[in-house]
């Protein structure tokens, strides 16, 4: 049939985070256990820069991690992605105000890329209002990350915003999130009613970091965002071979007398679209090594090699969700109960493949 590359991840910590999964849709949130095991293995601060007390990965390293932690257990894979890739603005913010925020292991920074809110301008800072949709991991939250307008005294939209950090206590977590999977990211909305944030606390991604000269901090924002979300859809779809694969071993389909893993039919679905998914995924990761390497020699890459890096990645997703599609149909009345390992983790992967980044209609 298929060989599956083997997780990095230590094969206890592997298979602690994958013994949560018949528990944690219950829960609407990570359990105590994921959290103590993010919280020792300091997998919130591989973004945030040595400089501050953090990790400070190379990228592939990240996305490696990533994708084990999403193939391991998605919501636990989800919620370190987005919350370690929050906590990176540690690197672009005013350093008196990252050394205050991130000293911790167990900050946690939800938030929305989306511009929803409204900030007036006022004396040392801004005056902040908005809602703002999906902040995954927001019950574990210590702080908000959000994109606001800049507004004059008329209320009227300049053509400018500011990202802003806030304390939890200070946001309203409407703890909304429902959904067909991901159940237990509580990717909730919140909300924030006239806060005064002063300037040392908002930063901006749209150039490299002028606090922090790291690579991380010089390569493209808007790329990193993509590269770390299709590494979720690659984790996943890893996930879900690994059942189908274990199930193709044992069962036999109705009126048949050979298992599933002999049918040809089945092998050979297998095989083209399981080989279009790892070749595509390679692709994606030579694109990240090919990148990354000019950033760690201070250098940066062409807009061609970042441009196909974005493409890779979508195209990675998108081959892995193409697998499943294809395999749904092969593993018969084993996947339509949302008890099954199988049926959590495709509710999972579409879920996962709804997010903006991912969408087909980017360039």
């Amino acid at each position: 049939m298929l060989h599956l590359p083997a997780p990095q991840l230590p094969s206890s910590i592997f298979h602690s985070l994958r013994s949560t999964s018949d528990s944690i849709e219950v829960s609407k949130q990570l359990l105590p256990c994921s959290l103590e095991m993010i919280y020792q293995n300091r997998w919130l601060q591989v973004l945030v820069p040595k400089s501050l007390g953090g990790l400070e990965w190379p990228l592939p390293k990240i996305v490696q991690l990533f994708e084990d932690l999403a193939r391991a257990e998605a919501n636990t894979g989800w919620c370190v992605n987005l919350g370690a890739g929050a906590n990176m603005f540690s690197g672009y913010l005013p350093v008196q105000t990252a050394v205050h925020i991130f000293g911790s292991a167990q900050t946690w920074c939800a938030g929305s890329g989306a511009q929803t809110g409204q900030a007036k301008v006022t004396e040392g800072g801004y005056v902040l209002s908005g809602r703002w949709k999906y902040a995954s991991g927001a019950n574990h939250a210590t702080h908000f990350t959000a994109n606001a307008w800049l507004v004059d005294d008329a209320q009227q939209k300049e053509p400018a915003f500011r990202s802003f950090i806030i304390p939890a206590h200070e946001v309203l977590n409407h703890r909304n999130w429902e959904a067909i999977g991901l159940k237990s990211t509580s990717s909730n909305d919140f909300s924030i009613d006239k806060i005064f944030v002063p300037h040392s606390a908002t930063f901006s991604l749209s150039q490299p970091s002028t606090q922090s000269k790291g690579a991380l901090y010089q390569f493209p924002f808007s790329t990193l965002a993509i590269v770390n979300m299709a590494c979720m859809m690659t984790g996943i779809t890893l996930h879900f071979l690994e059942l189908f694969l274990e199930l193709a071993r044992q069962k036999k389909p109705l009126h048949q007398d050979i298992l599933l893993a002999d049918n040809a039919v089945v092998q050979k679905i297998t095989r083209q679209y399981g080989q279009q998914f790892f070749a595509a995924r390679q692709r994606y990761f030579d694109a990240l090594a090919h990148c990354w390497e000019a950033y760690e020699k201070g250098e940066q890459a062409v807009e061609e090699d970042l441009y196909k890096l974005e493409q890779a990645g979508r195209q990675a997703a998108a081959n892995g969700f193409t697998l499943l599609q294809q395999l749904y149909p092969l593993c018969g009345m084993s996947i339509v109960h949302p008890e099954s390992a199988l049926n959590k983790v495709w509710r999972d992967v579409h879920t996962a493949s709804q997010h903006y980044l991912l969408s087909p209609i980017h360039d």
